[in-house]
């Protein structure tokens, strides 16, 4: 039998993709909703989960802040990333960010396969990087939006974060495959 959960998380991350996919952005209302689902549903199940739900936001929030203020990875995709350790809880953090970073490997190597390489990509994110790290962090490099918008190989995120929460969840959920 298919618990509550179970159907929000696929539905919440089918939705989360799909607009990725079509709108190229993830919209804040459903990402407040699964925040707010993962926040109640884990204090239902006690403190300890509550906390647990917490620290997995908290977690992915600190570790995308840079990647996002780079601009190199979009504000929707961490938001989505966010209310998925809400979701899950802190332990299911480094697992799905590891099959999410696979799926996300293959939709960069379709991407280019299909549209080609833009080798002057390669040298406008080294330069970014490269005045934001001289500069002490005060040259923010272009968003990711405005990059797309110049012609940018950019790949819809939030589908690989989407498969990858659920093959993390559902199809490797002791981290056998993943050796953690």
């Amino acid at each position: 039998m298919i618990s509550f959960f179970d159907l929000f998380l696929c539905i919440f991350l089918g939705l989360a993709a799909a607009f990725d996919l079509w709108e190229r952005r993830i919209p804040n209302w459903l990402v407040f909703l699964a925040l707010g689902v993962g926040f109640l549903l884990n204090a239902w199940q006690g403190t300890e989960q509550f906390v647990s739900s917490l620290w997995g936001f908290g977690l992915v929030i600190v570790i995308f802040l840079l990647p996002f203020a780079l601009g190199l990875m979009g504000a929707g995709d961490v938001k989505l990333l966010g209310a998925v350790g809400a979701l899950l809880g802190a332990a299911w953090v480094p697992r799905v960010l590891f099959y999410s970073a696979l799926v996300g490997g293959l939709l960069a190597a379709l991407s280019l396969v299909t549209k080609g390489v833009r080798w002057s990509f390669i040298k406008e994110t080294w330069m970014d990087l490269n005045l934001f790290v001289t500069s002490g962090g005060t040259v923010v490099p272009a968003s990711v939006g405005e990059r797309d918008a110049k012609g940018a190989h950019t790949i819809p995120y939030g589908v690989a974060i989407g498969v990858g929460t659920l093959v993390a969840f559902y199809g490797d959920p002791r981290g056998y495959w993943a050796g953690f």
